[in-house]
């Protein structure tokens, strides 16, 4: 008889599951010149139509000098291209170029097919459940980071 194999945690198997997806999207985005992360500002800056760089990093949940070393890259890829805000001197809006706008379809077709990779086999119903518990696992952690975020100084020490 074989061996059973042990059950492994939830957190371990999200951790494995999304460390796949991410490798998966990974591959899918090298095709296309970008690295990890791109995507995710084009994909912001394509929504918008054009978005200011703190509300960028905002969006992105990132500081203002990762997004700078981001912009600038895929500036020089001729993706993105910084305009003076309007009425606004010291500010810059960033907007897609054309050749953005042809990388944004694909990046969106990456995670169609990855996203597809990922669910293959599962029903449109388990496809709806398993959105539905995964934004829960996700307002769980957004709840506990904020209770972590609320502790005061002289108790976290």
């Amino acid at each position: 008889m074989g061996r059973k194999r042990a059950k492994r945690e939830i957190t371990e198997q999200l951790n494995l599951s999304a460390r796949l997806v991410r490798t998966s999207l990974s591959t899918r985005l090298a095709s296309l010149n970008l690295y990890p992360g791109q995507d995710a500002v084009l994909l912001a800056v394509g929504a918008q139509g054009g978005i200011g760089l703190r509300d960028l990093a905002d969006t992105l949940a990132v500081k203002p000098p990762t997004v700078t070393k981001t912009l600038a890259r895929l500036g020089r890829e001729n993706l993105l291209e910084k305009r003076p805000a309007p009425g606004e001197v010291r500010q810059s809006v960033v907007y897609l170029t054309e050749n953005g706008e042809a990388v944004l379809a694909e990046i969106r077709r990456a995670r169609k097919d990855t996203e597809a990779q990922a669910v293959a086999g599962l029903t449109k119903k388990q496809r709806r459940t398993l959105r539905k518990l995964l934004a829960k696992v996700e307002r769980n952690m957004a709840e506990s980071e904020e209770a972590v975020d609320d502790t005061p100084d002289d108790v976290a020490d």
